[in-house]
């Protein structure tokens, strides 16, 4: 009830805004509701933070107070309602058509199979056990955004915030993990909206633009990560919604532009990659809409986007942290690293997702068959229809030659795909033979269909601007992967999941989608296509598929412990069974962990365990001072700490084959004086 009241005012307030700025477009009017939501729950949470007030009593006060203002705007600007008029038009236009509006209704399954999977399912997912949970748990066990002490990782600390922001929120709303994945899920709806909206500003018709957003919400990438807690579709949806907003005509959504623009830096620091293009596409408005978007950026960026830099720059000497490790390596330009990268990358969005060699073949099979068809029922005039009802079915073949195509040049120029030196030693080993047969958000891509119809709009619509039948706004949002691709290879060292962060351009080059989307036989297609790939993509997907391998039944049904070994982690699975097993409820736990150890475990489902991150040089004397009885040591060269807690007299024990229990002479209940 309490969780109910405090995330509907904070959603009441948010749509009372949009109402209030009069938006004459349903598309703003919903984008703007995502803004301010997101930035209520961003700005609410450092407000109250440096007061340890980030509880139920401070949210709730703070909430009730924002209600009424919004309110009291709302009332003054007229009691404004809702632009459902032309909405009202354009939906009609939609479900009229039998293609389109099936198309919609598939849509529409996978969206809400996606939502259940991210209510139920345990959390299960690498990124977000090992940081993004607990760091947001952390955060509500201190009552607000604080740089956490002696954490096993930068992560917890030096990443950009305000995801984990409003997973603070919703942990201390309704005191449990029950709402992880509604971020993402949000952050997936914005970009569909976003992307609507755009292709609608570009100038595409209602059915075309619909067929683009149906066909962005079938990329693998999207379908999988909004099931989870990680990041990548929250930073994408504030560089969607800046590009839409920056097709608008008003001010205020000129302003909201760069706000968004602004949030989205304060999420993720690729964000900053995808930003010459928002700028680009400023620019090609004029120079008004230009200074109105960077007004609201400066905004945007003093409210909310720059205290991750902040807290950076106070704690570590530097505003992007000092980092450590593969991941936090950032390289600078240099031959032949950046190119070697660049082949890496371009080859990695070669997606096949998990469809099977044999089904591949008969895809593009039926596509030539349908193309025939196609060509003998319209002749000469349906040539362009049968090459657009072809090319989703022959995805498959077109991915697997543009990869061929890729490693053939990265030899010849020196920087092989496989074997010595090449793309699959050290980490990228984690991706086998296999790297473009896979469904997982850590490694997925967009899909066949997704990475070639991607590819396609784009260079229709370059051609399109060199004869003078598009525009510059086209161009710029054309020009959006291989811009982003050149930046990050000059940026960053190789991880296979740097493939995942293709999200931000992809999502401002996918109203060109709706250049290929114009024919209703060229959009069955498609949503045929399409809608069988990511079918078999989620239902098959490593973390949470719907037939476990295992044989737990479905992901709804899992248990902690059987998420964890369904995405391959059985030794987290058996330490944490362990741990439950030991530990008493609502005891206080110090944990001695490695940097890559799952900590938000400790946490438990429903955030009962205060966890204290111990002392790396002083651990024991740590623990006594927080008056711990429990501590859970990692392995690795951390378990050596595990000598002087039994030196102590304490208890040591194995939880599972990862971890051990150190216990307290005389252990009590578990609570602690932290």
């Amino acid at each position: 009830m309490i969780a109910t009241l405090l995330i509907g005012l904070a959603a009441a307030t948010a749509l009372l805004l949009a109402a209030a700025a009069g938006f004459s477009s349903l598309v703003s009017t919903l984008l703007c509701v995502y803004i301010a939501f997101t930035a209520n729950l961003g700005i609410t949470t450092l407000a109250l933070s440096p007061f340890r007030e980030v509880t139920r009593t401070g949210l709730a006060v703070t909430e009730l107070v924002l209600f009424a203002a919004a309110l009291a705007l709302w009332w003054v600007r007229g009691k404004r309602r809702l632009p459902l008029v032309h909405a009202r038009a354009a939906a009609r236009a939609v479900v009229s058509d039998p293609v389109t509006a099936l198309f919609l209704v598939a849509v529409l399954v996978l969206l809400a199979y996606e939502l259940v999977l991210g209510l139920t399912v345990p959390p299960n997912n690498g990124d977000a056990l090992f940081y993004h949970l607990p760091r947001a748990a952390a955060w509500a066990q201190h009552g607000g955004v604080y740089w956490i002490p002696n954490s096993p990782n930068v992560e917890l600390n030096e990443y950009q915030p305000l995801a984990e922001q409003q997973l603070l929120y919703l942990f201390v709303a309704t005191h449990s993990g029950v709402l992880l994945a509604v971020p993402q899920f949000l952050g997936e709806l914005a970009i569909l909206v976003a992307v609507y909206g755009a292709a609608r500003r570009l100038g595409f018709e209602v059915r075309a633009a619909a067929s683009a957003t149906f066909l962005l919400a079938t990329f693998s990438l999207l379908a999988l990560e909004a099931t989870t807690a990680q990041n990548d579709l929250v930073a994408g949806s504030f560089v969607a919604v800046a590009g839409c907003m920056l097709l608008g005509t008003s001010r205020l959504e000129l302003a909201l532009a760069g706000a968004s623009a602004a949030f989205g830096l304060g999420t993720k620091l690729t964000v900053g990659l995808a930003l010459p293009t928002l700028v680009l596409l400023a620019l090609v408005r004029g120079r008004r809409a230009f200074a109105w978007a960077v007004a609201g950026g400066a905004a945007g960026f003093a409210a909310l986007g720059m205290w991750g830099y902040v807290l950076n720059a106070i704690h570590t000497g530097h505003v992007f942290g000092v980092g450590t490790a593969l991941l936090q390596d950032r390289g600078s330009p240099g031959y032949p690293r950046s190119v070697a990268l660049a082949f890496y990358l371009m080859y990695g969005t070669m997606d096949l997702s998990i469809l099977s060699n044999h089904l591949i073949r008969e895809l593009a099979l039926a596509g030539i068959v349908l193309a025939a068809l196609v060509i003998v029922a319209r002749r000469r005039s349906g040539i362009r229809e049968a090459l657009g009802v072809a090319l989703p079915f022959v995805s498959g073949m077109l991915v697997i030659g543009g990869a061929a195509v890729i490693a053939w040049i990265a030899y010849l120029w020196g920087f092989p795909l496989r074997g010595p030196k090449g793309i699959l030693l050290g980490l990228n080993t984690l991706l086998n033979e296999q790297y473009t047969h896979i469904s997982h958000e850590d490694y997925s891509a967009f899909g066949p269909v997704g990475i070639v119809a991607l590819l396609a709009a784009a260079a229709i619509t370059v051609w399109a601007v060199a004869r003078r039948r598009a525009d510059a706004r086209q161009l710029v949002l054309a020009t959006a992967l291989p811009l982003f691709l050149v930046l990050i290879s000059l940026e960053a060292v190789w991880v296979p999941y740097l493939i995942r962060f293709f999200v931000l351009p992809a999502v401002l080059a996918a109203p060109l989608l709706a250049r290929l989307l114009r024919g209703r036989a060229t959009i069955a297609a498609f949503a045929v296509a399409s809608c069988l790939t990511v079918g078999l993509t989620i239902a098959h997907a490593q973390t949470k598929p719907l037939e476990s391998r295992y044989g737990y039944g479905r992901p709804w049904d899992m248990t902690e412990e059987e998420a964890l070994i369904t995405n391959s982690n059985p030794s987290s699975a058996g330490a944490y069974a362990d741990y439950v097993a030991d530990i008493p409820a609502n005891a206080c736990v110090g944990a001695y962990l490695d940097i890559w150890e799952q900590s938000y475990l400790l946490y438990g489902g429903h955030l009962q365990h205060h966890v204290v991150y111990l002392s790396k040089t002083e651990a024991l004397t740590d623990a006594i001072r927080h008056g711990l009885y429990y501590v859970v040591v990692g392995d690795g060269p951390n378990a050596l700490v595990a000598s002087g807690f039994a030196n102590a007299g304490w208890k040591l024990r194995p939880l599972g084959t990862q971890w051990e229990l150190a216990t307290a002479p005389h252990a009590g209940d578990g609570r602690c004086a932290a």
